[in-house]
């Protein structure tokens, strides 16, 4: 892929609202992706995610609010192919069209390169299936097909709901790597998913949404560090530390052999034990996983 670091391209959600009836599947959602990283578009089922992702594309009109690239709403791009690139579903494939054919057809109809379909099939490791018929895929491989269509106007931006969908463990690492290198090459990466352990691996920025309503926007780091438990540590000397610990006002308990957990920062962990001349083996942050923090922070969001 070409390096796009000369190219800006914020996504902003400003009031953006979306009403079917009487229920809101999304309200007044006002939120800023940024380029040069990715972010993790997160939220439980029917929590309007990709609803957001088809009113940013297009696919869906708003109740109110909009949702623009650089200010400009996707049906306003001059070159949408080459400006945003966009996997929702993996579906959108003639079965007896072979995966070569099926980007010649974008490629021609947004005039494109006629050379495109042959480098992103290269990208998404499709290359030796180029010639197959989609109607023989596994999900795995539509799932690379609908990500190579994405990219066929070597795009600055990409918005994919559920990229990692049927992909298996060598297929979700390699993901993981593409897309932390897109986001490197200044792009804008937008990416809905449940698979939170992956995302904790993959995302910069986390965008958190419940019953249609913006529950964080945040990046990953400062989530984990306000939610942080303490100190981890490993001691031979733990019913010591321990007492200390307690003595000073800061609770612990001792929860293995030598192993200890605090609510107190490690530098205060590690000044109190070298006062007292007590060897510490380890000592690390304790922070709660992105698994936890999800469950926490969409608990309490009402409808």
């Amino acid at each position: 892929m070409t390096a796009r670091g000369d190219v800006a391209t914020t996504i902003v959600f400003d009031g953006l609202t979306k009403q079917f009836g009487q229920t809101h599947a999304v309200h007044e959602l006002s939120a800023t992706v940024r380029p040069g990283v990715v972010t993790a578009f997160l939220g439980p089922n029917g929590a309007g995610k990709t609803t957001t992702l088809r009113m940013l594309l297009g696919l869906v009109t708003p109740s109110r609010g909009t949702a623009t690239f650089d200010g400009r709403r996707y049906d306003e791009l001059s070159h949408p192919v080459r400006q945003v690139g966009a996997l929702l579903e993996a579906t959108g494939f003639h079965p007896s069209r072979t995966a070569v054919n099926h980007l010649r057809t974008i490629a021609v109809a947004a005039r494109l390169d006629p050379r495109a379909p042959g480098r992103v099939l290269e990208t998404v490791g499709l290359a030796d299936a180029a010639d197959r018929k989609v109607g023989g895929f596994s999900l795995g491989m539509r799932q690379r097909l609908g990500l190579a269509a994405a990219l066929l106007g070597d795009p600055p931006v990409l918005v994919l709901d559920e990229p990692a969908n049927g992909l298996d463990p060598h297929g979700i690492r390699w993901l993981r790597e593409f897309l932390c290198g897109l986001a490197q090459e200044g792009r804008t990466v937008l990416v809905s998913s449940h698979v939170l352990p992956e995302v904790e691996q993959t995302a910069d920025d986390v965008l958190l949404l419940a019953h249609g309503q913006l529950v964080r926007q945040t990046s990953l780091s400062e989530l984990r560090a306000e939610h942080a438990h303490g100190a981890d540590i490993r001691t031979p000397h733990a019913q010591e530390l321990d007492l200390l610990l307690t003595a000073a006002g800061y609770p612990s308990s001792v929860v293995g052999p030598g192993r200890l957990v605090a609510d107190a920062p490690p530098s205060v962990v590690g000044d109190l034990a070298a006062a007292h001349g007590i060897a510490v083996h380890r000592l690390v942050e304790s922070t709660v996983g992105l698994e936890d923090l999800f469950l926490t922070l969409t608990a309490d969001v009402s409808p």
